[in-house]
């Protein structure tokens, strides 16, 4: 993500030895993570924590592989302490609650064991999680904005109003039971994204995109098709609220002629509203002339008060025919329009009927290869 920097951490002993800094004070870790977003700057306070046995840093910050519970426990932080910057790669921390509602931004989880783990609300931005195993880990409401989610294991896990956008999620096993939630929180409550200076509803789009990619992967199909929906729908709203009015109305158009691509059904139902409504327009229009016995016949209501009931249904009729020979561009000729206006309805339904044929190609192929 070219939007999002990590600048390191500040080495607070170094800058203590050339203050003259006392021992005591080297003797806290002093780790501290600095991270420069375009939104806004995530500057975490210096780790006050006692160092680690022999190591230079706390148990949370020093770069031991492998760190198991037993070792944490002690160091079990409270949901008001933060560890950001915490390094925990093959640590084994399955089934803990310490983490819950704890900040944790930019968090070193790779090739953890966090299986049952409870991150409910937690501040996880910029994490590493790759290679970590997640199986039914919680994290519903948990931060994990820029996080790397990447060959990792989520099955039965629950992230369920969870803050994902700009989050890596590559080559993730889930499932069935994988909770993803159905409508991101940048969309049902209308939140912006904490990283990046975008508006909600360009932050779920973004995020039902990832879904739907995450979904194919694992064969699952009909998630798949709602994150589909879910995003074309995010960005039809979008268009409307940025007042995009010729993307707005392209969206419309998708939405209600075929459901973004999704039903034949809908194009079927539009078919069917387009033929009748030129049908009951051509007999005001001039009317259709159809050639009996060597004689025209037109067929045209000037007052439909005044008509007797015989008559206007066998006008409907002829022109109810009439359209659908049109609309199907069979071209028969038997019967033709009357009018210039007549002519143009014609015109323009030939075209729509060309249009919607092709759709429902296009629809019937998409759902064929979800």
């Amino acid at each position: 993500m070219d939007s999002v920097l990590f600048t390191g951490e500040r080495d607070l002993k170094s800058e203590g030895e050339e203050t003259g800094m006392d021992a005591e004070e080297s003797d806290r870790c002093g780790y501290q993570l600095e991270i420069g977003v375009t939104k806004a700057d995530i500057a975490t306070e210096p780790c006050d924590r006692a160092v680690w046995e022999d190591h230079d840093r706390c148990i949370w910050h020093a770069s031991v592989d492998g760190k198991g519970k037993d070792q944490l426990e002690d160091a079990d932080p409270e949901s008001e302490d933060a560890i950001d910057g915490a390094y925990l790669q093959e640590a084994s921390l399955n089934s803990v609650d310490w983490f819950a509602g704890t900040s944790m931004v930019g968090a070193d989880f790779t090739g953890a064991d966090l299986t049952g783990a409870d991150l409910s609300d937690a501040n996880l931005t910029l994490a590493k999680l790759t290679d970590a195993t997640a199986l039914g880990a919680n994290f519903t409401g948990a931060n994990l904005e820029g996080a790397i989610l990447t060959n990792g294991d989520l099955r039965r896990a629950t992230l369920e109003h969870a803050r994902l956008h700009e989050t890596v999620l590559t080559n993730m096993h889930i499932g069935a039971g994988t909770k993803m939630g159905g409508v991101s929180i940048y969309d049902r409550e209308n939140a912006p994204p904490d990283l990046l200076d975008e508006r909600p509803l360009e932050a779920a789009a973004w995020v039902y995109r990832q879904l739907q990619a995450l979904y194919q992967e694992n064969a699952l199909p009909e998630l798949a098709r709602r994150s589909y929906y879910m995003e074309r729908d995010a960005r039809r709203r979008h268009a409307w609220e940025r007042s995009n009015y010729k993307d707005a109305i392209k969206w419309e158009l998708s939405r209600w002629v075929m459901r973004y691509g999704e039903s034949p059904y809908r194009v079927l139902l539009t078919s069917l509203v387009v033929v009748v409504v030129a049908a009951l327009v051509y007999p005001l229009t001039g009317g259709i002339q159809e050639i009996q016995a060597g004689q025209p016949v037109t067929y045209s209501i000037e007052d439909p008060e005044s008509a007797s009931p015989w008559w206007l249904g066998r006008v409907l009729f002829k022109s109810l025919y009439f359209s659908v020979v049109t609309f199907a561009t069979l071209g028969l000729g038997d019967i033709q329009p009357i009018g210039s206006f007549a002519r143009l309805v014609a015109g323009v339904e030939s075209v729509l009927g060309s249009l919607l044929a092709a759709l429902l190609v296009f629809v019937l192929a998409r759902i064929v290869t979800w």
